[in-house]
């Protein structure tokens, strides 16, 4: 069985996420992706980080599309799109762990990524937008200005990266087995949701 974790930031994901994967006796991944990125690519787990956090602007999709458009400037790009290979390497790694078993992905798109494969369980974490700025302060303590400013810069590269590279709504429950409002339930609840939904 894989389980991808897919969730609002500031829902506490990690936490529930580790925890089921040690009541279960199976392997977290979430670090790791970056680091298996970033070997077969030959370059820094930072550099796949700052890729997979930063979605581009209005402009430079807009000026990307108009050198893709512009046939000297096309042929005389050799160079692939680092975006893409980066989306290509983290896919391949998603589906070997997947491959492997008995895992806890979290984030990166694995549940776009695997899909409704058997032995497969894709869980969606969210709370109301409030709930989480607090949980954020709480946790980190972060002022509530910085809190909802991260919020909202991290739900939004999530919701560009699955419309862009998977045609998908972040958040749309036609997209997962199990959505869980965090905000009605303890860690420990979320947990056994979780475990019991694998059963």
């Amino acid at each position: 069985m894989v389980i991808t974790i897919s969730n609002q930031y500031g829902s506490g994901a990690l936490e529930i996420a580790e925890r089921v994967a040690a009541v279960l006796g199976y392997a977290y991944v979430d670090r790791q992706l970056p680091v298996v990125v970033a070997k077969r690519l030959r370059v820094r787990p930072d550099a796949v980080e700052a890729n997979e956090d930063a979605s581009p602007t209005l402009g430079e999709r807009f000026l990307t599309g108009l050198e893709r458009a512009t046939p000297e400037l096309a042929a005389a790009s050799t160079v692939e799109d680092f975006d893409e290979e980066v989306l290509r390497a983290v896919q391949e790694a998603v589906r070997e762990y997947a491959e492997r078993g008995d895992a806890v992905i979290v984030g990166r798109g694995a549940a776009a990524i695997l899909g409704t494969r058997p032995g497969v369980l894709r869980v969606f974490l969210h709370a109301p937008r409030d709930w989480r700025i607090a949980h954020v302060c709480e946790s980190t303590g972060a002022t509530r200005a910085i809190a909802e400013s991260e919020l909202d810069r991290v739900d939004r590269a999530r919701t560009e990266y699955l419309r862009q590279w998977y045609g998908l709504a972040f958040g749309d429950p036609r997209n997962y087995d199990l959505c869980i409002d965090v905000s009605r339930f303890t860690p420990t609840q979320c947990v056994n949701l979780i475990v019991a939904a694998t059963q």
